[in-house]
């Protein structure tokens, strides 16, 4: 008996010491950001953030709380969020970045050999160097344009179909987010894998691998915010063996394309294809990577690659391509601006092919890039803090100094709406900011829009995004009216991806297929 109270005893102590230990370290890490303003319970707990973010409110809670404390606001008991465009070179270097933070880890996938990093989750700079540097050249300007505009042009060509049959022939109401999803995710698989998944021509009812991510973004966006709840409740062999995780959908069919190709006699054929290929996908490009460096790049990248090209392509764009067109049909007049743009160029000798304009048609259009530009700034896919983690030796950021280890972090949605960068009248769209000032002005604009991310982490595809995204934008402009049904939408929740679930519109062909 007195063994048993001897041993409750220690158990006790035990557990009390352990406890100690872990609420002095956390009040040891909340002592050297104790002059950071921001809200009280961030001092103690990353709880509230978690909670925030699954509200899907978070990135309207940043902005009114920079609002509230400042340029510099602590959001966790080591976070740190900044909203001055100033810090960008800080924190996202050009050369040496900053370790992302482990809010990243929820983004990988897991496969019964464990989860796969990316290009975007890997955290160590040299890790993400080490999986881009034998793929980057493939999502270069002009491998994108030279491989992939054809199949922009024929996704475009489907929606259009399409559109006319289902809506402009009825002039029934429809969900504009949806079909933009729709274009978004068959053409990414049509630049991937050269077949799309078949959402613009069945519709709703071939939208599982959809739904899926849709499912698994909205769980993930929280976990960022605690990244050690989601190893515990996701990303676990214990967990695995009686759940099915809602990524396995698409991670399925990406490694049933790539056993399919590499069985195929096609493999061979193009491996020893050099410089952009016309009729080439994204998956026959790694497959050249992997043939050239066999001995030095893990067959796990060609997954990797494979399952981030998806992810990172399909929703981020459509969201981009749903506030454009929803802001252009607000602003009239910015609209006839375009057209006008537009049609300036059809009389041109380099002319604007019909009904889908080609890249080269669509360079140097002041207006439209500005429109693009300041819908980025505006209406990011992205609304959580992009984090970065303090190296050894520490840094000052903004004339502050933070010791090592401290989380850093800029949200796009926050940091595109400062005021002192882009004016007293930041929250408003206004296209023509672009286009103000000289070309240092213009610049400095630039160079702190963080939509795409900044330094050595910037986003690898974004070529590929506004390939996909200017030429459809242009086509719908000179071919349809769309009108949004409700003008003053509901404010929505947001989780990783800022786009609304459902924007009804009503579109109308243009008299002429031409401006």
């Amino acid at each position: 008996m007195k063994w048993e109270s001897l041993n409750k005893r220690e158990t006790v102590f035990a557990l009390a010491f352990g406890i100690g230990i872990v609420l002095a370290y956390q009040f040891y890490r909340a002592s050297k950001l104790q002059s950071i303003p921001g809200p009280f319970i961030a001092k103690f707990t990353n709880l509230h953030r978690f909670f925030l973010t699954r509200s899907g409110y978070a990135h309207l809670y940043q902005a009114r709380a920079h609002e509230k404390y400042g340029a510099v606001v602590r959001f966790g008991p080591n976070m740190v969020s900044f909203c001055d465009p100033e810090a960008i070179p800080s924190i996202f270097h050009m050369r040496n970045g900053f370790a992302k933070s482990n809010m990243y880890r929820a983004f990988r996938p897991w496969t019964p050999n464990g989860q796969i990093a990316s290009v975007f989750s890997a955290e160590d700079d040299a890790e993400n160097r080490q999986m881009k540097q034998h793929v980057a050249v493939y999502y270069s300007l002009s491998y994108t344009v030279s491989s992939f505009e054809k199949r922009v042009d024929d996704a475009i060509h489907m929606l259009f179909d399409q559109l006319n049959g289902k809506f402009v022939a009825t002039g029934a109401q429809f969900n504009l987010t949806m079909w933009l999803k729709f274009y978004s995710y068959d053409i990414m698989a049509l630049m991937t894998f050269r077949r799309a998944y078949g959402y613009l021509q069945h519709g709703d009812e071939f939208s599982t691998i959809m739904r899926d991510v849709k499912k698994s973004m909205m769980s993930i966006a929280p976990m960022t915010q605690i990244p050690w709840l989601d190893w515990l409740l996701h990303k676990n062999r214990l967990v695995n063996s009686v759940k099915r995780e809602a990524m396995s959908a698409l991670l399925t069919f990406v490694l049933a394309r790539i056993a399919e190709r590499r069985n195929s006699s096609e493999t061979a054929s193009k491996t020893n294809v050099t410089g952009p290929d016309a009729d080439g996908d994204f998956l026959g490009y790694f497959l050249q990577a992997m043939d050239k460096k066999a001995d030095k790049v893990p067959l796990r990248y060609l997954t990797m690659w494979t399952m981030a090209n998806i992810l990172g392509g399909s929703d981020s764009s459509a969201a981009v391509l749903r506030s454009l067109v929803c802001l252009l049909a607000k602003h009239p007049n910015a609209l006839e601006t375009v057209r006008t743009e537009l049609w300036n160029q059809q009389q041109t000798t380099t002319g604007l092919s019909l009904p889908v304009p080609q890249w080269h048609e669509l360079q140097n259009l002041l207006f439209l890039d500005a429109c693009i530009n300041e819908t980025l700034r505006t209406e990011p896919p992205f609304g959580l803090a992009l984090e970065r983690v303090v190296p050894v030796h520490g840094t000052t950021i903004c004339g502050r100094f933070f010791p090592q280890g401290t989380i850093v972090g800029m949200n796009p949605y926050v940091t595109n709406r400062h005021r002192p960068t882009w004016g007293d009248d930041a929250d408003v769209w206004r296209p023509r900011r672009w286009l103000e000032g000289n070309s240092a002005h213009i610049r400095k604009l630039e160079a702190s829009l963080l939509t795409f991310g900044a330094g050595t982490r910037t986003c690898l595809g974004r070529q590929v995004a506004m390939l996909e995204i200017k030429k459809l934008l242009a086509a719908l402009i000179i071919n349809y009216d769309i009108g949004l049904v409700e003008p003053r939408a509901k404010v929505d929740r947001y989780f990783w991806i800022m786009m609304p679930e459902s924007v009804q519109v009503t579109i109308r062909k243009r008299d002429k297929p031409r401006i």
